[in-house]
C-alpha cells in the first residue's frame, strides 16, 4: 500500500508541481479508495509512518487526512487509528454545471457540503418568478461548500415543492452526500440545461459571516454565480444561487447537461 501510495504522489507532484502537496497526498489517497485499491474498512499506517514512507512532513500528512475525514473518506477510532469509510459514508460530490481549477489548471476533486438550512417556503419571493407558480409552496436549502479544503462558499437552492417535496423528509446526511442534480434525479426530475449567470459584488453580511467571519464586519467583493437548471422546453426545474469569496482557483461553467441526465 505505501509503495502504491508514494507512486501516486510521486505522478501527482511531478505533474502538478505548484499544488501545495498535502492536496497531492490527499488526491492521491482519494484516487485509491475510489479505484478499490484501499477497500472499506482498510486500516492507514500511522502518520509518523506515512511521513517517513512518502517522505513528506508530518504536518502535511496531518493535514491531508484531516480533509479526508471532514470529507467522509476516512474515519477515526480512539486509540486504534484512521480508517477507509463505507461508500455510503463518503461525500463523493459531482458539479456538473461547473467545475473550480486549481492554480496550476489542475481540476479540484474534493467538495464537502454541509446543510446549514432547511425550509418550506409558502410566502412569495423572487423564488415564484424563477420557478413559477406553486400551489404547494417551494424548498429552500442553504449549504456551505468547502471547496478543496481551501475556501467556503455559501449556496441557496430553491425547488418547487410538488417536484422535490420528498427532500424536506430526507435526513440532513442525505442532502449533504450529493450537489442538486443527482438529487432531482432521484426524484425523476431530470434538468438538461444548465442557465449560469456570473455577478459581481461585495458578499452581503449575512454571507460573510457564514464562510468569511473574520471578515463579516467588512465582507469583501465576491462573485455570485446564479444557475436555473432547466428542462428541454425551458422551464427551471431549480434555481441554485452560489457566493464564491476571492481566492485564486478559476470557475469553467458547462451548459447542456444532458449527458448526465441521461446517465
Amino acid at each position: 500500500m505505501l509503495t502504491q501510495l508514494a507512486e501516486r504522489v510521486a505522478r501527482h507532484l511531478e505533474a502538478s508541481p505548484r499544488t501545495p502537496k498535502y492536496l497531492c497526498l490527499r488526491d492521491a489517497l482519494v484516487e485509491l479508495i475510489n479505484e478499490g485499491e484501499l477497500p472499506e474498512g482498510t486500516r492507514l499506517p500511522t502518520e509518523q509512518a506515512l511521513a517517513e514512507a512518502l517522505p513528506l512532513s508530518l504536518g502535511t500528512v496531518q493535514k491531508a487526512l484531516r480533509d479526508l475525514v471532514e470529507s467522509g473518506e476516512l474515519y477515526r477510532r480512539r486509540r486504534l487509528g484512521t480508517f477507509v469509510a463505507a461508500g455510503d459514508h463518503r461525500r463523493e460530490i459531482t458539479t456538473p454545471a461547473f467545475h473550480f481549477l486549481r492554480p496550476d489548471g489542475s481540476p479540484v476533486k474534493l467538495v464537502f457540503i454541509r446543510l446549514l438550512r432547511r425550509e418550506a417556503l409558502t410566502r412569495q419571493g423572487a423564488w415564484e418568478a424563477v420557478l413559477g407558480e406553486c400551489r404547494s409552496g417551494y424548498l429552500h436549502l442553504v449549504r456551505q461548500d468547502r471547496i478543496d479544503g481551501t475556501f467556503d462558499c455559501y449556496t441557496e437552492i430553491y425547488l418547487r415543492a410538488d417536484q422535490a417535496g420528498e427532500l424536506m423528509r430526507l435526513p440532513a446526511e442525505a442532502l449533504e452526500h450529493e450537489s442538486v442534480l443527482p438529487l432531482l434525479q432521484r426524484l425523476g426530475v431530470a434538468p438538461t440545461l444548465a442557465d449560469n449567470r456570473i455577478g459581481q459584488g461585495r458578499l452581503p453580511k449575512a454571507v460573510a459571516r457564514a464562510i468569511v467571519p473574520e471578515l463579516a464586519e467588512a465582507p469583501p467583493p465576491g462573485m455570485r454565480l446564479e444557475t436555473r437548471y432547466q428542462d428541454g422546453e425551458g422551464r427551471t426545474l431549480a434555481w441554485q444561487i452560489m457566493y464564491i469569496p476571492p481566492n485564486d482557483y478559476r470557475l469553467t461553467l458547462t451548459t447542456q447537461l444532458r449527458q448526465f441526465a441521461e446517465g
